[in-house]
């Protein structure tokens, strides 16, 4: 499950999200966590229903269970239109990543194109069991990387958290707190529920529920994954130790918040290894929106009787 969520928006989204907008970066650790939970409850009659019923899709359990196959037809077209702007996204970020880690030496076309054939390559060959192994590998990649940043920034540039965010208070009043509007508290609660209630109505989200084993995994990611939902603090951590040492970010250029932070301050062949790690960020959750995208176009061709027997 992690496999899917944390992408590149891990790496270059979330980072940037804190160095450019400061408090209401929260609501990113908020919404995950309370999906997680709303799945305890959630996933596990929706996996006993397609369990039941031969169901391989997310469109197939929508035609099933309301009887209507229009349903599922407008699920598999919503979700397919999602979907391609979202793999877009991964592949862009990944263009981002190599560039930026490879210090321009590798146009970020060609690493879009490399990353697109490699994601192809092994969806192709090892399907969603290859994507979850190479998941096990980018977590705990991300986990090592992520977290020695999130720990070795703040101290190395300001000697602690405190002092960070007492510098960055000083500097920037009101940064560290929700704005009174805009991204208001109200607006905080809001983006909260609204994304912890669509959470599982993304066809990738929707589709990973299949391959459990049994009911009970759903119950124990609800337990786990709340907590390894904490991971996004130290990318916000690092995002925020970039504010005041990698000044005048604007725009699209704040998601470079990690890479000029990390580019300052270690050796090149360090940076690479981000980089690396970077990339595992968008190929895993490329990969399996190529298969829920290619399960939702598939599932329209074929009558669900004869789908549910492939």
């Amino acid at each position: 499950m992690a496999g899917e969520i944390y992408t590149t928006f891990t790496f270059l989204g979330g980072s940037g999200w804190a160095y450019g907008k400061g408090a209401p970066t929260y609501y990113i650790l908020c919404y995950g966590r309370l999906a997680f939970i709303l799945s305890y409850w959630l996933l596990p009659p929706i996996w006993r229903y397609a369990q039941t019923h031969h169901l391989i899709s997310q469109p197939h359990y929508f035609t099933h269970a309301y009887n209507s196959p229009l349903l599922g037809g407008l699920v598999a077209l919503v979700g397919i239109v999602a979907l391609i702007p979202y793999m877009v996204l991964q592949l862009k970020g990944l263009g981002i990543i190599v560039s930026t880690s490879s210090y321009g030496s590798i146009s970020p076309s060609i690493a879009i194109w490399i990353g697109a054939a490699i994601v192809t390559a092994y969806v192709m060959v090892s399907g969603v069991h290859g994507s979850a192994w190479n998941a096990v590998i980018k977590d705990a990649t991300i986990l090592l990387i992520v977290v020695f940043l999130g720990v070795y920034l703040p101290l190395r540039l300001y000697g602690g958290y405190g002092a960070m965010f007492r510098a960055i208070d000083e500097a920037k009043p009101g940064f560290l707190a929700l704005p009174q509007h805009g991204q208001s508290v109200l607006w905080f609660s809001s983006s909260v529920l609204l994304s912890a209630l669509g959470f599982y109505m993304w066809p990738h989200a929707f589709g990973a529920l299949f391959t459990a084993r049994d009911a009970s995994a759903f119950r124990k990611n609800a337990i786990v994954m709340p907590l390894y939902q904490l991971i996004l603090l130290f990318v916000f951590f690092i995002g925020f130790a970039a504010v005041l040492k990698v000044p005048g970010l604007k725009g699209g250029k704040v998601d470079l918040a990690l890479f000029r932070i990390s580019i300052q301050n270690f050796d090149p062949w360090f940076v690479g290894i981000i980089g690396g790690a970077g990339v595992l960020t968008a190929l895993v959750p490329g990969s399996l929106i190529l298969m829920a995208t290619a399960t939702l176009f598939a599932n329209r061709s074929f009558p669900l009787s004869q789908a549910a027997t492939l």
